[in-house]
């Protein structure tokens, strides 16, 4: 989809009398619907980038991190069994082990000598205490949604949560379509009788999809190739008529009007003399688009900050999410520079218990900073 078009879509304020609302209305969503169009098209210009730099160079720094958290984990086991180590030395060496540990296993809980270290230190069972913690999932999941998620559904990331939420209730609305018309059926189900508002709703979208058909179905008349015997004619006429194809699969009416306005089949005068009826029509369905279009502009975001940990429901723009993304390989960078110096500080007793007298214990904060766990 192009950022822009040479061919804008705007009915002219009349030269005797006030514009109508609806025509107002009509200029101010085509201008709406532009630029989320460009949001959109940005997007999916830069989500390659943030996903090839994420790929290329923020995963790589993590595993790196993780797999010297793992190192640190067994050199801090190891150290809490030194006997030169005191009391309050092991309490809080216990503390640091029981925080990397349980964050490593909410990544990778199939890891066994984790698990066990977990376990040696923390006085409980990791096994017994994500299950718990999956049941209460469960039902604050059925509380707020009425959706109960399966006994052994997959909770350990929020998107693998949203992955079976959904999963569980596509099941649903299976088996809630297959209970309504069971099979072998003798007699067909009798028709649900709408409301006069149904009613109205169903005649406006049938007439809202009979113009798309109706410009779709001149551009096409106008357009097909076939009709063509020059092959320069023809490959241009082709190239327009994919366009005019996608913008009908995808109930492009910008996208249609566009086109028309471009092989002139319409013209300003032809746009300033619609009907106000029509226009009504026209911007319901712009209406319609402009939410899709943050519809998907919101799943495209969404999905990458479950994929990159970030909190949801910022409504960034791409570019911001690109200067996150490089913000954070910075820190993890320096996270592991930091955990490589420190490897090699606790590697030596007298240093650690050194950097242990100024670790308190507060919470399930093990002093290392928020990137750590």
């Amino acid at each position: 989809m192009p950022l822009t078009t040479q061919y804008t879509v705007r009915i002219a304020t009349p030269v005797a009398g006030p514009q109508s609302r609806v025509r107002k209305q009509f200029n101010t969503l085509v201008k709406k619907l532009e630029a989320e169009r460009v949001k959109l098209a940005l997007w999916r210009e830069e989500l390659p980038k943030i996903r090839a730099l994420a790929d290329g160079e923020y995963q790589p720094l993590a595993s790196a991190f993780d797999a010297h958290r793992r190192r640190m984990l067994l050199q801090l086991d190891e150290a809490c069994s030194d006997p030169k180590m005191g009391k309050t030395d092991r309490e809080k060496l216990a503390d640091m082990i029981c925080t990397i540990a349980r964050d490593l296993m909410q990544m990778d809980g199939e890891d066994e000598l984790i698990k066990e270290i977990y376990n040696k230190h923390s006085g409980g069972d990791f096994d017994s205490e994500m299950a718990a913690e999956k049941a209460f999932i469960r039902q604050m999941v059925g509380e707020v949604t009425g959706v109960e998620l399966d006994e052994d559904a997959d909770f350990s990331s929020p998107h693998a949560l949203l992955e079976a939420m959904r999963a569980k209730m596509e099941a649903l609305e299976r088996e809630a379509g297959q209970q309504q018309e069971p099979a072998g059926q003798a007699h067909p189900a009798k028709p649900v009788k709408l409301s006069a508002r149904e009613a109205r709703h169903q005649a406006e979208e049938l007439k809202l999809k009979q113009s798309v058909r109706d410009i779709f179905r001149k551009l096409a008349s106008a357009l097909h190739p076939d009709r063509e015997t020059d092959p320069a004619e023809r490959g241009r006429k082709t190239a327009l008529m994919q366009r005019a194809n996608v913008a009908y699969a995808a109930n492009d009416l910008l996208g249609l009007l566009e086109l028309q306005l471009e092989v002139e089949q319409i013209d300003q005068t032809g746009l300033d003399n619609l009907d106000d009826e029509r226009i009504k029509q026209f911007n319901r369905m712009l209406g319609g688009q402009i939410d899709e279009i943050k519809v998907d502009i919101l799943a495209l975001e969404s999905a990458l900050s479950l994929d990159m940990g970030w909190e949801m429901g910022q409504h960034r723009t791409a570019k911001a999410m690109l200067r996150r993304l490089r913000l954070d390989i910075a820190d993890m960078r320096a996270n592991v520079k930091q955990i490589e110096a420190d490897l090699d500080t606790f590697s030596d007793r007298k240093k650690l218990k050194a950097w242990l007298k100024d670790y308190r214990i507060v919470g399930n904060d093990a002093g290392y900073g928020e990137p750590w766990f």
